[in-house]
């Protein structure tokens, strides 16, 4: 049973789930109702064998997990898709607004930041390297 305790009981999703499993089991269960009142038929073999159904034995636990993480491992991969194509599209929006911008390289205030920027760099790489 291992990873039983890993399961977070308060999470939405978690309780979505439950919701979800047993209202298909009382879909189930009314449904084989109404069959049995419309046709009452002999019990077959089959309802036996739900019926005995250990909900304690450990390979069964072992299956929900198996199950459980399946679903975990499929939802993750589909927000993980989702969000790179969220990324990509982003990406590709600012490939496409490219802007051209003109830079005057004679003019002498860009020389003068770009010889500041460059001592400075210079400085702080001396400093660096003991």
């Amino acid at each position: 049973m291992d990873g039983v305790e890993d399961i977070d009981l308060n999470d939405p999703e978690v309780q979505k789930a439950a919701t979800k499993i047993q209202a298909s089991f009382r879909g189930h269960k009314v449904r084989k109702e109404v069959k049995g009142q419309v046709h009452p038929a002999e019990p077959n073999a089959e309802d036996d064998e739900i019926a005995a159904i250990d909900l304690t034995d450990p390979e069964l636990a072992d299956a929900a997990l198996k199950i459980q993480a399946g679903f975990r491992g499929a939802k993750a991969r589909k927000n993980m898709k989702k969000e790179d194509a969220d990324l990509n599209q982003k990406l590709g929006n600012l490939n496409t607004e490219e802007e051209e911008v003109d830079i005057d390289l004679t003019d002498p205030e860009l020389n003068k930041a770009a010889t500041k920027i460059q001592a400075t760099f210079r400085g702080h790489r001396q400093r660096a390297n003991p």
